[in-house]
């Protein structure tokens, strides 16, 4: 199987929650805006660094339909290339591969208990050079206050995802990876400034009002791009290995004891507190009740490849 660090968080969230999605194949096809801008924003800043600001930006309302969502993006290319072009962060060149949204693959088979197949999966958002060493840049996007005393940061702290990205990139170049730069992008909408970033009616005035305002000073909380560098620690590596090869052995076992079952939900047990973290579990109304997730027009079943989880 592949499991990635996603897959690896969702179960130690909830196992039920984890068969549902990756074993069972539902999927929640509610709209959610946050996660879109959050991605269509991470692919515009790859332009940029591979084909430069200008090109990013003659790119901005092709990749993002909503006409104020793609000023905001505007807005935060051109505040990162103001605040950030005299540091620059060059792609890294990976046995001839660019360090631009680079993919993790590595074969863990060797390491669980039955040697059944497991691969670590996973894609970075940018991998750089400094100092004659690899670093990654993970970004980010959300509303949040993002000054460097905002508590935001705190939730970043021993982040799995950022962790186990060193470990498996230190593991395919044969050289430990332990410098991160997280790169945070807060969205205009929801800047404390509100005079300054409020909504016009017009989608091009409120572009030119954003594009106008970028040599304005803002208020220390009302920070739009911010870098923090982080250090990970071997320590924290190899925690966090010891951590996803038991989640993988535990997901392993699992689906061994369902497979013939009449009832192979009971083997992935929900956990309990789990079902109101985040924004609240989309499955909580169908889980260990009669309802059917088959009366929803909501959540789909969708054809899965089972070798991935």
């Amino acid at each position: 199987m592949k499991l990635s660090v996603s897959s690896f968080n969702k179960y130690q969230t909830c196992p039920r929650l984890y068969w549902l999605e990756k074993v069972e194949g539902w999927v929640d096809t509610t709209a959610k805006p946050w996660l879109a801008f959050g991605s269509n924003f991470g692919e515009i800043m790859a332009i940029a660094d591979i084909h430069g600001v200008d090109e990013a930006e003659r790119n901005i309302d092709a990749m993002i339909e909503d006409p104020f969502k793609a000023a905001e993006a505007n807005y935060l290319l051109r505040k990162w290339e103001l605040k950030y072009k005299s540091s620059p962060e060059p792609l890294a060149d990976i046995g001839g591969v660019s360090g631009i949204e680079y993919e993790l693959e590595l074969d863990l088979s060797h390491l669980v208990n039955d040697r059944f197949e497991l691969i670590f999966t996973g894609f970075i958002d940018k991998v750089f050079e400094k100092e004659g060493e690899l670093r990654i840049n993970e970004r980010k996007t959300t509303s949040d206050v993002i000054n460097l005393k905002s508590a935001y940061w705190n939730r970043l702290n021993f982040d799995p995802q950022i962790v186990g990205y060193c470990w498996a990139l230190g593991e395919t170049i044969s050289t430990p990876v332990s410098r991160v730069t997280y790169e945070v992008f807060r969205k205009p909408n929801k800047a404390v400034d509100a005079k300054l970033f409020t909504h016009g009616t017009d989608a091009l005035e409120y572009r030119e009002k954003l594009l106008n305002s970028l040599s304005v000073r803002v208020a220390r909380d009302a920070e739009m791009v911010m870098r923090k560098p982080v250090y990970v620690t071997e320590d924290l590596k190899h925690d966090f290995l010891n951590d996803f090869l038991k989640v993988a052995n535990d997901i392993h076992d699992a689906k061994v004891l369902s497979r013939d079952s009449d009832q192979p939900e009971l083997e992935w047990i929900r956990r309990p507190n789990a079902c109101e973290m985040y924004r609240g579990c989309v499955y909580k109304p169908f889980c260990g009740r009669k309802t059917s997730l088959e009366s929803t027009d909501y959540i789909v079943q969708v054809p899965k490849d089972n070798t991935y989880d």
